[in-house]
């Protein structure tokens, strides 16, 4: 796998610790080497994540990004070198310059991929919930003042009326249940 990944074993021995066990080193990219380039950078896609190394001697400063959180890729590409920009959705910034050209569009296009995979992912999960919302009908009953509605008009009508106005006399006239 390391022979698909990448033509420099000794570059990705340095990341391959990072790597945690369930991910696959997918593209890597490293800093094209300059005469007065000491220590060179290093750009490795996982199945999992995007990482950046930056080594000074034996510090290494690394830079992780996990795919949810891709916001944009860019990629600047001048006369033999190319500029990597990661942006993060919470606004954090890591820049890799003097990349292997070819390298650097594997990486951006994969990275564009990936980021393309994830936009049309949340659109569904959006178009989903927006679904799920409409299932639920809610009603709103608008009722006009009492002012609004016109008398009723009272007709006769054609069963007789009873009445009712002594329902519960029964202290007033004890003969009406048969006492």
């Amino acid at each position: 796998m390391v022979a698909a990944v990448s033509a420099a074993p000794d570059k990705f021995a340095l990341v391959e610790p990072y790597l945690m066990q369930y991910e696959q080193p997918v593209a890597i990219a490293y800093q094209r080497k300059f005469p007065f380039s000491v220590f060179a950078d290093i750009v490795l896609l996982s199945t999992h994540r995007l990482m950046v190394f930056k080594r000074f001697f034996t510090k290494i400063d690394m830079f992780d990004v996990n795919y949810v959180d891709f916001h944009d890729v860019t990629i600047k590409q001048g006369f033999f070198t190319s500029t990597l920009t990661i942006t993060t959705d919470d606004r954090r910034r890591c820049s890799v310059v003097r990349l292997i050209t070819e390298q650097a569009l594997n990486v951006y296009r994969l990275c564009q991929d990936i980021e393309t995979k994830a936009r049309m992912s949340r659109r569904q999960f959006q178009l989903e919930e927006n679904r799920s919302r409409t299932t639920t009908m809610q009603v709103n009953n608008l009722v006009a003042p009492p002012e609004a509605f016109p008398p009723p008009q009272r007709s006769q009508s054609l069963l007789p009326q009873r009445d009712i106005s002594n329902v519960g006399d029964e202290e007033r006239n004890p003969f009406r249940l048969g006492e």
